[in-house]
C-alpha cells in the first residue's frame, strides 16, 4: 500500500503562482465543517457537471467539466491537458495561517482503490505540518505529491501565512500507475498487520466458501512475511539482547517497535515488518554496554549514533545470513529511502557499510584482517554484541 509518492510532473509553478496571486475569486468554505478548526477555503476549477459546487463527488458515476473558475488559470489548464488519465474534481484549497485541518479520512480515495488525489503546493510555509497516518510529508511549492487520502491524515498550518494547494483527483490507468510507481519517492507500508491478517484468515477460513478460500490464501501469503519474527526473538534472546512484547500506545519513528532503557519495546499488533526489529536490535548490539543500557528512542545526533547506524546496517546483515532469512525481510522496499535492494547488492558483492567501524569494536574482521588472525572474515561474527569500550 503507498501512502505517498512524490511524483515527475513539472507544473508551470511561476506562472500558476502569478495567477493565483493575482486573480481575484470568490472563496468558498469548505464544506466539511466539523472537520477543521479556522479557515478552510474551496475555490472550485472542475466540478460535477461544471456547476458551482464545492463537494469534490458523491458518486462513482459523476461526470465532472471544467468550472468557470479554470478561465482564471491558463497555466492550471495546460497542466490538465497533459494528464493522460481522466480528470475528476479539482480545487484549489486554501488553508488560513493557524488553521487545523483533523484526523480524518476520505473513503476509497486511494492508488489501490482505482483514485488518486494530487497535491501541488502554490503557497506555503515551513511551519505546514501535513500527516499521513504517523509520518509527516514536506512539500515544496511546485512539487507534485501523491497522497493516500484513505489513510488518517491531518494539517496544521503553523506559519503566518496561508497555505494554498492545488488538488486534482484522478481515476487510476495505466498512465497514472506508472507514473506513480515510478516517482522519485515512494513511502509504502503493509496494508494489515500480522494480527490483522491472523484475523481475516481465521474468518475466511470459517466461512469455508470458493471465494473466501481464494482470499485467505493470498493473506497467508501476506502473513508468511512475519513468520521469521519467533525465530529474530529466539535470536535476541541467545545473545542476551533485551526486548519486552507489549502494547505501544503513542506514534513511533518504526510503527509498533521502540527502545526503552537500552531494550527493545515491540508491539506485534502495530509492527509492520518484522525485519525492523532486527535492525533496531543492531544500534542496541553495536554499542558498548555503558551506552547501551540507556538508548532510548530519541538517539542524539553524533558521530556515535550516525556511525551506529552504518554498524546496524552490517550487523543485521550479518544476522540475516547467520538466521538463513531473506535479507529482503530487513531490506524491504519502504525502510532504507528505497534503498534497500541496492543495499543487499552492495552486501553480495562485498562492499560492506559499517565493517571498518564493526572491525574497530572487534565484531567482525574483513578479509584480510580474518585471515591474518584465523577467524572467518564477515559476515560470519565474532560477537554479536559489543563488549569493548572504544569511545573512552
Amino acid at each position: 500500500m503507498i501512502v505517498c509518492a512524490k511524483v515527475t510532473v513539472f507544473p508551470e509553478y511561476a506562472l500558476m503562482l502569478q495567477e493565483v496571486k493575482s486573480a481575484s475569486p470568490h472563496w468558498d468554505n469548505h464544506f466539511n465543517s466539523g472537520n477543521y478548526e479556522g479557515n478552510w477555503k474551496v475555490l472550485p476549477l472542475r466540478s460535477i457537471g461544471g456547476q458551482n459546487t464545492i463537494i469534490p463527488g458523491l458518486t462513482a458515476n459523476d461526470i465532472f467539466a471544467d468550472h468557470p473558475n479554470l478561465d482564471m488559470f491558463p497555466s492550471i489548464r495546460k497542466l490538465l491537458a497533459a494528464f493522460q488519465c481522466t480528470v475528476k474534481s479539482v480545487r484549489l484549497l486554501n488553508l488560513a495561517a493557524g488553521a487545523v485541518i483533523k484526523p480524518h479520512s476520505d473513503q476509497e480515495l486511494s492508488f489501490e482503490q482505482g483514485e488518486a488525489r494530487l497535491h501541488i503546493p502554490l503557497i506555503t510555509n515551513p511551519d505546514v505540518a501535513f500527516y499521513v497516518q504517523d509520518e509527516r510529508i514536506t512539500m515544496q511549492p511546485g512539487e507534485c505529491w501523491y497522497m493516500n487520502a484513505n489513510l488518517q491524515h491531518h494539517v496544521t498550518n503553523g506559519g503566518k501565512t496561508d497555505r494554498i494547494h492545488l488538488v486534482i483527483d484522478c481515476e487510476v490507468n495505466t498512465w497514472l500507475r506508472d507514473l506513480i510507481n515510478s516517482a522519485d519517492y515512494i513511502s509504502r507500508r503493509p496494508a494489515y498487520s500480522q494480527q490483522q491478517l491472523l484475523d481475516m484468515i481465521c474468518e475466511l477460513r470459517n466461512q469455508s466458501t470458493l471465494t473466501a478460500n481464494q482470499l485467505a490464501d493470498e493473506f497467508e501469503k501476506q502473513y508468511d512475511q512475519y513468520c521469521p519474527l519467533d525465530q529474530i526473538l529466539s535470536f535476541l534472546q541467545e545473545i542476551g539482547l533485551a526486548y519486552q512484547l507489549e502494547t505501544i500506545e503513542e506514534d513511533t519513528f518504526l510503527p509498533g517497535l521502540k527502545m526503552r532503557n537500552g531494550a527493545l519495546v515491540i508491539d506485534t499488533n502495530r509492527l509492520l515488518y518484522p525485519g525492523d526489529v532486527l535492525h533496531e536490535a543492531g544500534h542496541l548490539a553495536c554499542m558498548p554496554p555503558g551506552t547501551r543500557q540507556n538508548m532510548n528512542d530519541k538517539l542524539e545526533d553524533c558521530d556515535m549514533h550516525r556511525g551506529g547506524e552504518m554498524m546496524a546496517i552490517a550487523w543485521s546483515y550479518a544476522a540475516c545470513i547467520f538466521l538463513k532469512i531473506d535479507p529482503e525481510i530487513v531490506f524491504h522496499p519502504d525502510g532504507y529511502k528505497g534503498a534497500g535492494q541496492n543495499l543487499i547488492q552492495n552486501f553480495d558483492a562485498g562492499n560492506i557499510i559499517g565493517l571498518p567501524l564493526l572491525q574497530w569494536y572487534g565484531m567482525s574482521y574483513d578479509k584480510s584482517t580474518a585471515a591474518a588472525s584465523g577467524h572467518q572474515p564477515f559476515p560470519h561474527m565474532i560477537s554479536w554484541t559489543c563488549l569493548n569500550q572504544p569511545f573512552e
